[in-house]
């Protein structure tokens, strides 16, 4: 009797096990292969002025994969439209939520776009008279456009333009928030801070040239004259360090501010350039005054930098730089992007045709 209850006991315990084990099976779920959210979303975007009076400014794309450049794909992705007048210059753009925010100066439009696939969401529409410069995305349904003649508050719903910021007054480019403030550049009063809660003026600080980067501790960089400064979001104490040369504003032929941070540590890169652009020369600024006695990185031979010049591939952890060869003419039409790695060793070299005259890239967060 004893042998037939422990034989009946085995039987259960195994199928106790054999249940068990079919159960824990059963919760397994097979691996999902993230969807693609569209064909731009392994790669960046060259945002390009075009070339002035013969034709509008158009929007490329670098493909990680394949390594190379596509462009006008604004065009290509959006059949029927287009981003005139040609007298306009395509000179901005950002990523804010998923949407990228094309910028164009003297009459052109306000074109948003869906970052991933290109198509067009919705613009404000050129009209003669708009200049705008820079676009600054605050929430879902809030952004701010700078211009010529002021900071306009923008609703994202409708993508209209609706209110002026009182105290920026004439041309105002480059802007950025961090914490509870709105930093902007202005070429009349140099610096404006806003207060990001109700858009009033906080203050105004003069002498400002380039900006601005943010590093990942929430800091605000910019430039003035021979100093590279550096502030606080909360606080908005100052520090600066000294540069062993001199920045100069854009504000002849407005471009964004030539300078960049990185997404992972708290260091600024800055380019060198003439009172009318060009330029060679990368600094770094690491925190120790001794990163700036040397350039990062130099170009080769007869390239200079040209719009922005510079950014951050938080993707690559790579600082890419845009030139044109020095010279007229054709010489404009030669084309490169130098990818540095962190250390400053040049990783890559892609060369490109065509009077694209880049503006700025803009990189996937």
């Amino acid at each position: 009797m004893r042998s037939v209850n422990t034989k009946h006991l085995l039987i259960a315990l195994f199928i106790a096990l054999f249940a068990a084990s079919c159960k824990k099976d059963a919760l397994v779920e097979p691996e999902v292969e993230p969807v693609a959210k569209g064909k731009f979303e392994n790669g960046f975007f060259i945002v390009n002025e075009g070339w002035f009076g013969r034709g509008t400014g158009e929007v490329s794309f670098f493909n990680y994969s394949t390594g190379k450049l596509t462009d006008s794909i604004f065009k290509r992705e959006n059949a029927g439209k287009d981003l005139k007048p040609e007298s306009s210059t395509l000179q901005y753009g950002t990523i804010f939520k998923d949407n990228l925010y094309l910028v164009s100066k003297v009459g052109g439009p306000v074109v948003v776009v869906d970052a991933y696939t290109l198509k067009e969401k919705a613009r404000i529409a050129a009209k003669g008279g708009n200049d705008w410069r820079a676009f600054l995305g605050i929430d879902e349904n809030t952004g701010l456009l700078s211009s010529s003649s002021g900071v306009y508050l923008v609703n994202l719903k409708n993508m209209t333009a609706y209110a002026k910021l009182v105290g920026a007054d004439g041309q105002v480019g480059d802007m950025i928030k961090s914490g509870n403030y709105i930093f902007m550049h202005s070429a009349t009063d140099g610096l404006l801070i806003y207060n990001a809660s109700d858009y009033t003026l906080n203050r105004k600080i003069k002498g400002m040239t380039v900006g601005f980067a943010k590093t990942p501790n929430g800091k605000v960089w910019y430039a003035g004259a021979k100093y590279l400064y550096q502030t606080d979001p909360q606080t908005l104490a100052k520090d600066s360090v000294s540069l062993s040369f001199t920045t100069y504003a854009s504000w002849g032929a407005w471009h964004a501010g030539s300078i960049t941070a990185s997404t992972k540590d708290n260091i600024v890169y800055l380019l060198k350039t003439g009172s009318f652009g060009g330029g060679s020369e990368v600094y770094k600024y690491d925190g120790t005054a001794v990163s700036l006695n040397a350039p990062f990185a130099t170009n080769p031979d007869k390239q200079i930098f040209y719009g922005k010049g510079i950014g951050y591939d938080p993707k690559l952890n790579q600082v890419v730089i845009q030139t044109v060869q020095s010279g007229y003419g054709a010489n404009y039409a030669i084309n490169n992007l130098y990818f540095y790695d962190t250390a400053g060793a040049l990783k890559n070299t892609v060369p490109y045709e065509g009077y694209h005259f880049p503006a700025i890239t803009v990189f996937h967060q």
